[in-house]
């Protein structure tokens, strides 16, 4: 049995690495493409390699690696070393294929930036949707918010996301020197979180998970530390068996269940989850009501 589990295991993190490596190569190819002929910066790190690539000509993925390099560093501790592994793996490929798709495309699409922008938009997020599939990230806004969350617990993620992307994209403006860079940025930035949102799971805001399971102490402790969601434990039995159980109740964000999954399948492989949407959640991390 424990064989069998090592091998599945290795299978599922096979599977992991090469998802998030098309997820990559989906993500690079809007930024060579569209975005960065055009004088797109579509938020993220990205973005901000865009501009000083317009400035200084800075390689972006040489940027995007320094900028991620010390919050790697300080998310070790924090977030787990399979997340760890995962953001490095995603942001080192994402980061060298950006440099290096130029020179094999050769040609690139500079001839609407309006269209560069939507298309641009969508690569990006469905490649950055794929990574959260997987339980990675390209790094950047996304860590660096969980970060901010750590200290100031009261923010949404979603939120903090959004407040840095919006900073980096409103820099356009300045560097550019044009307000039709902002424009273009912004319709960029807009597109790919709606392509994020309907890869991972449609237009739903929120997930309501059901997790039966015989280790809901360890199951409960994973998802509070490392989603830093709460997690509501509800007494229950086997109709059948009459087996003692426990249903964890948790309500997440869309691109948080791809990993609580994960945290089950570690800690019991025997556990029923029952996943559905919520569309309207008020409460603390959610809505106000």
């Amino acid at each position: 049995m424990k064989n069998q589990n090592t091998k599945n295991n290795i299978k599922q993190t096979v599977i992991d690495y090469l998802v998030i490596a098309i997820g990559a190569f989906i993500f690079s190819f809007g930024i060579a493409m569209f975005t960065s002929p055009n004088n797109i910066a579509p938020g993220g790190v990205s973005g901000i390699g865009t501009m000083l690539n317009h400035l200084f000509n800075i390689p972006i993925g040489s940027v995007i690696i320094a900028v991620n390099i010390p919050l790697f560093i300080f998310s070790f501790k924090k977030f787990g070393r399979s997340f760890f592994k995962k953001s490095l793996f995603a942001t080192f490929l994402t980061s060298s294929l950006i440099d290096i798709l130029p020179f094999i495309l050769e040609k690139h699409y500079i001839y609407s930036p309006l269209l560069a922008s939507i298309f641009g938009g969508v690569s990006i997020g469905v490649g950055v949707g794929i990574i959260f599939l997987r339980g990675g990230t390209t790094g950047g806004a996304d860590i660096l918010a969980k970060l901010i969350r750590l200290k100031y617990p009261h923010f949404s993620l979603g939120t903090l996301v959004f407040i840095i992307d919006a900073i980096i994209v409103i820099s356009t403006l300045f560097v550019y020197g044009s307000i039709e860079a902002l424009l273009y940025s912004t319709v960029s930035f807009f597109v790919t979180s709606r392509a994020v949102d309907a890869i991972i799971f449609g237009a739903a805001r929120s997930k309501m998970l059901l997790i039966i399971t015989t280790q809901p102490q360890e199951i409960s402790k994973r998802i509070m530390n490392d989603i830093q969601h709460g997690v509501t434990l509800i007494p229950a039995s086997g109709g059948y068996t009459k087996e003692e159980k426990t249903i964890l109740l948790s309500v997440v964000r869309p691109n948080e269940v791809a990993e609580i999954n994960k945290i089950v399948k570690e800690i019991d492989r025997s556990a029923f989850t029952v996943i559905t949407e919520s569309n309207e959640v008020f409460g603390y991390g959610f809505q106000n009501s």
